[in-house]
């Protein structure tokens, strides 16, 4: 690995490291690396790691080494837009997409890139202390015991971060008592931080269902993102193609043959182009 890649990862990992309340808690999240190797990167003391050290590394602080490479798909244009208008302006999105057009990819990359920006995916287990534990744990090594406190404490933290941005991902799946707690941040938080509240068409078809209705909190939901849900259901015509490229594949025939088997569904395609990578690479070696 070149001298210029560990300066970018370096770079990106000091971009990880701040939304941390520590380098000691940002360590706990980075698997194989220690909070004196921090140091030691930090201080360009870094003769000791091997390139598959950087190349893990590289990958949990999103800078790609040659790898996967991100591109300016319908999802990933739209998504940054209005991750950087709700942290910028503090405001609260509701967004629509549909499976498979990369939403939770975007959101990852946003957050790696940026600095004060939490991501948080939804789970059917999530009840309301385990999903704001499980924001705390971006911040801090320590958790008050009641959710009121928590909350409280998340707040605390997010007052003095220079523009935080929370992405609450696959919220489809979380239970209405957990949704509606989400609102509740959103109240606390309010002028403080900005929040992005995604899914699936389940999220905004179900929200829709509740207003309609009347079930209780269903409104206030609706209310609190603007009456309004950001929808993306399709693949622009062209996202296969800016993934292809970006990642080195330029034949338009190899193009076609991916886009065909992709189906409006993005999730095959680093497949796809792993195959044709390694068929490639089958051929130079022939040919040789």
């Amino acid at each position: 690995m070149i001298h210029q890649q560990k300066l970018q990862i370096r770079d990106a990992l000091l971009r990880y490291i701040s939304n941390f309340s520590s380098e000691a808690q940002a360590a706990k999240n980075l698997e194989g690396l220690s909070a004196s190797t921090i140091t030691k990167i930090k201080n360009y003391n870094w003769e000791s790691l091997n390139d598959e050290q950087w190349q893990a590394l590289a990958r949990q602080v999103g800078f790609y080494c040659g790898e996967w490479q991100a591109a300016n798909t319908s999802t990933y244009t739209l998504l940054r837009i209005l991750f950087s208008d709700a942290k910028h302006y503090t405001m609260v999105y509701g967004i629509a997409i549909s499976a498979g057009l990369g939403k939770t990819f975007s959101a990852k990359m946003y957050c790696r890139e940026n600095t004060n920006t939490c991501y948080i995916a939804g789970s059917e287990l999530h009840n309301r202390k385990a999903f704001i534990t499980e924001l705390l744990k971006n911040f801090t090594n320590e958790t008050k015991e009641k959710v009121p406190e928590m909350m409280q404490q998340l707040c605390d933290h997010l007052a003095i971060q220079d523009e935080p941005l929370l992405i609450i991902d696959d919220a489809h799946k979380l239970k209405d008592r957990v949704l509606h707690f989400v609102i509740s941040l959103t109240d606390c938080l309010s002028g403080l931080c900005g929040m992005v509240i995604m899914g699936n068409e389940e999220l905004r078809d179900r929200i829709l269902k509740g207003v309609k209705e009347n079930t209780e909190g269903f409104e206030t939901i609706y209310k609190t993102i603007g009456r309004s849900f950001i929808s993306l259901a399709q693949m622009g015509p062209n996202d296969v193609k800016l993934i292809c490229q970006a990642n080195n594949v330029k034949d338009e025939n190899r193009i076609s043959y991916i886009k065909e088997q992709c189906k409006n569904n993005l999730r095959p395609i680093a497949q796809l182009v792993q195959e044709i990578a390694m068929q490639s690479d089958m051929q130079e070696l022939i040919a040789a």
